[in-house]
């Protein structure tokens, strides 16, 4: 069996993007997207050994990402949503297209529209944007795959609108 600095290389090699988008995702700027994933490396790091096996890795990462996430954004509940909004710095994203700077604006509209919507949405859309299964989603909300997809439908209207 490996031991856990092993494991710990393997999950953090497999699943770094991953934890990072939803970070990204939560925090909606690269400076607290930083701090929330050292944070949760951190948590994955310290409860290792108590991952039983039981449940896919993913599933348990994505409720580490999401519950750290959650603790980090009610401590910041003093800002109000509009200065949460304007003090957004979306990274900068490397594009090897012609129209980097368009679809580089097209990536910030869409992390400042997800960064407002409500928490278990945000939760939702970042397992969805990392090819989560229904099944996966449910796991880490606690809601019914039934419900999930409905709610899936409406945050895409919701996001469509507010791009617009």
């Amino acid at each position: 069996m490996k031991n856990k600095e092993q494991k710990f290389e393997q999950i953090y090699e497999q699943s770094k993007d991953k934890i990072y988008r939803l970070c990204l995702g939560f925090m909606g700027n690269k400076t607290d997207a930083d701090d929330l994933f050292q944070e949760v490396l951190i948590k994955i790091w310290n409860n290792l050994d108590s991952f039983r096996n039981e449940s896919n890795i993913d599933t348990w990462i994505y409720r580490i990402t999401t519950n750290t996430a959650l603790l980090t954004l009610n401590r910041k509940t003093k800002l109000n949503k509009k200065e949460i909004f304007h003090q957004h710095n979306i990274p900068h994203y490397e594009m090897t297209t012609s129209n980097s700077n368009e679809k580089e604006q097209e990536v910030k509209k869409l992390y400042k529209a997800i960064s407002l919507l409500k928490e278990i949405d945000r939760i939702i859309i970042g397992l969805l944007l990392e090819n989560c299964s229904y099944d996966d989603i449910s796991s880490v909300t606690g809601l019914k795959i039934s419900n999930v997809g409905v709610r899936i439908n409406r945050i895409k209207k919701t996001l469509s609108k507010k791009l617009k």
